[in-house]
């Protein structure tokens, strides 16, 4: 199984992830981290537009809606494809906003 393999935005319009966070990188965009509660495979979103704090639901770059699920957490299989995520995309820095993104009102505008 290829490591990038995601189903089209027409077929997979939203996404619900659980053992998640958000994090921002050097770059200034934040993405949503976390497991697919499908098959438990890390998840790395493109940057997110939207954010409902209340709904715990984000739209992203790419048009797709993250639903989150259950409290933010960590997940080995999300660390391992946000690490190589973060080489593809030359990260050098990121650190974990999640907290503060939670304390934002509904509709935080993450851009």
């Amino acid at each position: 199984m290829a490591l990038w393999t995601i189903g089209s935005l027409a077929s997979e319009p939203a996404v619900f992830i659980s053992r998640w966070r958000v994090l921002e990188i050097d770059a200034g965009t934040r993405h949503f981290v976390g497991a697919d509660k499908r098959n438990l495979n890390g998840r790395v979103s493109s940057a997110i537009v939207a954010f409902d704090n209340k709904q715990l639901r984000g739209r992203t770059l790419s048009g797709r809606v993250y639903q989150l699920l259950g409290s933010p957490g960590r997940s080995d299989n999300a660390d391992y494809v946000w690490r190589r995520w973060c080489v593809v995309n030359e990260v050098k820095s990121f650190s974990d906003v999640t907290s503060q993104l939670l304390a934002g009102g509904p509709d935080d505008n993450c851009e």
